[in-house]
């Protein structure tokens, strides 16, 4: 009896501890532990949005910001100075001239007095020079006559030396005529010098006379600039200048910018740059800019033209100016904060789909038997909530845009339309669950595991899960 007792003692425990672990495992492993071990394991199937791919060629709108500068600035400067007489109407800052428009005047007396005696200092150069011209035909018909007497002299010459050898003619005579011939050699040359004299002084004249043409049109353009006039249609960007006022060479009387030719300057980074230079895909390429007047969005279309010479370090890119096409509507005033939207390369054979349907360099189809399948992709570009890919796929072919915690290969799915989701009513979910168990109970049978996928295309092993 007391043997039996402390078997009892000793066994007990144990017992105890053997149906604790019994019953831990059975309520861990749920109802169908030690329950009905032919009931199947219900597969969880997953309600999911998706997209159908359409392949061809997509291109990223890049998005920029930028401001408006004007294509077109002057800085008109003193060029006579003097006292100011008169100034425009419109020469006040913001107000828009037209080209031609004289805005400041400038005293023009002291001009028009140089530009007199200018013109007076010309009159009388071109006088001595005609007159230049005169003593010099005067020489030349002088020289012309001395010719000819030095030619009788010397023809008279002869006919003594051959006379004399017959003695006709005396020795005295002979020298007579020799005398003659040399006065009238020394007569031609003297005439033959002052003609080169004249010539000498007329060239001086006709330099004096180019000199004072020069000085002439100097005095014309100093009398010229007394009026500053707008070089262009624009807008007063500041003004110097007043009735009264005394304006010093070189001073700046009045600031402009175009009103009609304004670009839009924005920043792209020297990466961007240089894959839409190197594609032929930035100048040229059309552009749409958005200038924001408090909740009112004005759009324009401009077109970009140049870019800047250097990469700007402070800005990490590259300045890229494009011309705004303003037509009829409100032009921007320069500084104006707007928003850039430009084409970027056109990647040819891909396909859009949303950022969400993106795992990793990978996207999931819905594949045979409504099972996911992956597919990896090259992420081309991304653009406002969608990515632009390439990779091994179809048209037709539908990708997943709903995000699942567990996505992988062979896990089953049911598209739905994203417009149609809500809760379904609970005789809905129960039918639903009926579905799932019979469907269960049917690939209970079938040899292969459930939940193994296979691709979509031939009969090759099923892809391997995303790690």
């Amino acid at each position: 009896m007391k043997g039996a007792r402390v078997l009892g003692q000793a066994v007990l425990p144990g017992v105890v501890l053997v149906l604790a672990f019994l019953i831990t495992v059975s309520l861990v492993s749920g109802p169908g532990r030690f329950g009905d071990r032919s009931a199947p394991r219900v597969e969880t199937v997953y309600s999911v949005t998706a997209a159908d791919i359409a392949l061809g060629d997509n291109r990223a709108t890049l998005r920029a910001f930028g401001e408006v500068v004007a294509a077109e600035s002057a800085e008109l400067r003193v060029a006579s100075p003097g006292e100011v007489i008169a100034v425009s109407d419109n020469l006040e800052v913001g107000q828009r001239v037209t080209q031609g428009e004289a805005l400041v005047t400038i005293d023009p007396f002291e001009y028009e007095g140089a530009l007199r005696d200018a013109k007076a200092q010309l009159a009388e150069a071109r006088a001595r020079e005609a007159e230049a011209a005169a003593r010099i035909a005067m020489e030349e018909s002088a020289l012309t006559q001395l010719e000819e007497q030095l030619s009788y002299a010397s023809r008279d010459l002869e006919r003594a030396k051959q006379l004399s050898t017959s003695g006709t003619i005396t020795d005295k005579a002979v020298d007579d005529r020799r005398l003659l011939v040399s006065q009238r050699q020394q007569a031609f040359d003297q005439g033959r010098y002052t003609l080169e004299v004249e010539k000498a002084r007329r060239d001086q004249q006709a330099a004096t006379v180019s000199r004072l043409e020069w000085l002439v049109q100097k005095s014309e353009r100093a009398l010229q600039d007394t009026v500053l006039r707008a070089p262009f249609d624009g807008i007063v960007r500041s003004e110097a200048a007043a009735v009264g006022r005394l304006l010093a060479a070189n001073d700046i009387a009045v600031s402009l910018i175009g009103a009609d030719e304004l670009d839009v300057r924005f920043v792209l980074s020297d990466q961007i740059y240089g894959r839409l230079r190197f594609n032929e895909a930035l100048f040229g390429a059309p552009v749409e800019v958005t200038w924001r007047i408090g909740d009112i969005p004005i759009t324009y279309q401009a077109t970009v033209t140049r870019a800047g010479a250097d990469i700007e370090s402070a800005r990490g890119g590259v300045d890229v100016f494009a011309r705004l096409d303003l037509k009829d509507m409100p032009a921007p005033r320069p500084g104006a904060f707007v928003e850039v939207h430009l084409p970027g390369i056109t990647h040819h054979r891909s396909a859009r789909v949303p950022t969400a349907a993106l795992y990793d360099d990978a996207v999931f189809i819905i594949g045979a038997d409504e099972r996911l399948v992956s597919v990896p992709v090259n992420v081309l570009a991304l653009d406002d909530g969608e990515a632009i890919v390439e990779g091994d796929l179809e048209t037709g072919d539908t990708v997943v845009t709903t995000r699942l915690a567990e996505a992988g290969n062979g896990i089953k799915v049911r598209r739905v339309d994203p417009s149609a989701q809500r809760p379904a009513p609970l005789e809905d979910a129960t039918a639903d669950l009926a579905a799932a168990k019979d469907a269960a109970a049917s690939e209970s049978a079938d040899p292969e595991p459930a939940g193994r996928a296979r691709r979509r295309r031939g009969d090759g092993p099923p892809a391997q899960e995303p790690s």
